[in-house]
């Protein structure tokens, strides 16, 4: 189905841009949606072609860049690592001074770890308390529980966009949504919010460490215990009953990929899969917090559920468990570890750099990550000081997601929303069969990630196993179109509705002020200054002076002075360029 069909098909979203909607009557007519047509969308298209191949660059290894440390280039790298750069972080970035003083800052560990959690997360986040199948009421009390699941997980989502949007100097949050589009679980499936939460801050907390003992913590978290049905592998009494998805995917998508990118041959075999799947029989999802996997292993009064069988996996003879595989799954490829080492760096490369492999990168990465152990730390500031990272020809060449769209939107415009409430989803009544209904402590960001998720991107709950597939995909007609009426609306303050209780609010003044002494500098210096600010390009003549038209308010202006009509017009016009879609 089309995008935007699909969009208009039903969910909060599409009652968003739906026929009479606000959004509707906003869309962009006479002049500026002449200037937006037919060519900003040959443009879009025409820098990504072609579709399927590698960017041409002078240098295709991890070479360190030594040119001039620019704006240009500091800004490159603030977009790449978190989303969207307002002007005061880029001015904390450039007090740094050095590139090797930002890539500090930007990957500090500790900033990863150390993710304070939400006011009083105790209702929302840590209780799991389902009801009784013996309860006389136990029908309602189901359907209420996993209804309020439902909304405390939308409450977990709303919480980490807000992170995302108030993220400081660090690669944490975007390393986060990687992870959480290569380790994936699904939330609709899982459906309890501690675990979801607990998979979130497990994905968080390994973003820059040990990529093996992230593989291994991943495997007996909740949410992927019940995501691939590892929970549902396991022999009792002498019978076995094996469940091969997490064996598959953990060799297929989480580590190895299907063919040895050397010799093009296939990683691993239908019958390792069943050997894999028989070394990690006897994990189950723990009940209690922190919500790790329990293994039933016969001790603690526990019955043994493990296959103590001997298997062979992938050449290896023994009575193999979780580690075991993970060991050996990590010695693949020659040099020993490189299939696994490649297979993760391509995934770094995709998200840092552009989303079809450079080979020659790839490899040159996975050299890196071999040298120091599987640590992700090492490789990320090989790449972010790579003259390969910083050829112009990679600058502005990757699209924007969803979340990358509407994060930019939000901190570069400097739009405003009420803090984050961390209470639990009220009770606020019964329908019609005395299930009950829950209000929204956080309206405001609910409706961003419900357009984000009518846009393709639902947070913590990729489309299917293999994840967003990323890069051209997010954009079509439909979606390109859907972006500019929903940047349109929101400057237009479309989403600030005292009835529904959203107040995502656009200020063409403390826009405009993010630029120092923007009331006193003539049109065309706040013009490039905003610009700057938002794009990866510097603009021709004719956008470039079609904004400095609309920061103007008339023109020609000869005696110009600042003004908020002319703010909010370059706002309007600037982010429904195809430019404000890459960075």
């Amino acid at each position: 189905m089309e995008r935007r069909t699909l969009l208009k098909a039903g969910g909060a979203a599409a009652s968003l841009i739906g026929a009479g909607s606000i959004f509707e009557t906003l869309e962009p007519s006479g002049a500026v949606a002449a200037r937006r047509t037919d060519r900003a969308w040959y443009r879009m298209r025409s820098n990504l072609t072609p579709l399927d191949a590698p960017l041409q660059t002078e240098s295709n290894d991890l070479t360190p860049y030594t040119g001039p440390w620019s704006d240009e280039l500091l800004h490159h790298l603030l977009r790449r690592s978190m989303f969207g750069v307002p002007p005061a972080q880029f001015a904390e970035a450039k007090s740094l001074g050095t590139m090797s003083a930002v890539l500090d800052r930007l990957l500090a560990a500790a900033d990863l770890g150390s993710v304070p959690l939400p006011p009083d997360p105790a209702a929302w986040v840590w209780d799991l308390t389902p009801p009784s199948p013996k309860d006389p009421n136990y029908q309602v009390e189901a359907t209420n529980f996993n209804r309020l699941h439902g909304n405390r997980i939308n409450q977990i989502a709303n919480w980490w966009f807000d992170l995302i949007v108030k993220e400081d100097l660090s690669l944490r949050e975007k390393l986060t949504l990687l992870w959480t589009n290569h380790f994936v679980t699904g939330s609709l499936t899982v459906q309890l919010a501690p675990y979801m939460y607990s998979y979130l801050q497990t994905c968080r907390q390994y973003a820059l460490g040990n990529f093996k003992t992230f593989a291994h913590a991943i495997a007996i978290n909740p949410a992927m215990l019940v995501y691939l049905n590892g929970d549902q592998n396991f022999v009792e009494n002498g019978t076995p009953h094996i469940n091969e998805n997490f064996a598959r995917e953990l060799m297929e998508l989480f580590t190895l990929g299907i063919l040895d990118p050397k010799t093009a041959q296939p990683n691993y075999t239908e019958t390792d899969v069943q050997n894999a799947a028989r070394a990690l029989a006897g994990w189950k999802e723990g009940k209690t917090a922190p919500y790790t996997g329990v293994l039933w292993d016969g001790t603690n009064g526990n019955p043994d559920r493990r296959d103590t069988g001997v298997k062979t996996f992938l050449g290896q003879t023994g009575n193999w468990g979780l580690q075991d595989v993970l060991n050996i799954i990590f010695e693949q490829g020659t040099p020993q570890g490189y299939n696994a080492a490649y297979f993760v760096c391509q995934k770094l490369y995709q998200a840092f750099v552009y989303y079809v492999p450079n080979p020659s990168v790839i490899d040159t990465m996975a050299t890196v990550m071999l040298a120091n152990n599987f640590e992700i730390a090492p490789v990320m500031r090989a790449l972010l000081s790579s003259a390969h990272f910083y050829d112009v020809n990679t600058i502005g060449a990757q699209l924007k997601s969803p979340a990358e769209f509407f994060g930019s939107l939000v901190r570069e415009l400097a739009l405003s929303y009420p803090a984050f409430n961390a209470a639990d989803p009220p009770v606020t009544g019964t329908d019609t069969q005395g299930y009950n209904t829950y209000g929204d402590p956080n309206p405001t960001l609910s409706v961003i990630t419900s357009i984000m998720s009518g846009q393709g991107q639902q947070l913590l709950n990729p489309p299917n196993v293999k994840g967003w597939p990323g890069g051209h995909n997010w954009i079509s007609t439909g979606t390109f179109q859907n972006r500019e009426i929903y940047s349109l609306g929101i400057v237009n303050n479309a989403l600030v509705n005292a009835k529904k209780n959203w107040n995502l609010a656009f200020d063409a003044d403390r826009y405009a002020s993010q630029i120092a002494n923007a009331q006193s500098l003539p049109s065309a210096a706040l013009s490039q200054s905003l610009e700057a600010a938002s794009l990866a390009f510097t603009l021709g003549p004719n956008e470039g002076g079609d904004l400095d038209i609309d920061i103007q308010g008339t023109y020609p202006n000869p005696n110009y002075q600042y003004n908020t009509l002319g703010a909010k017009n370059f706002a309007v016009l600037m982010t429904n360029l195809p430019e404000f879609q890459l960075y």
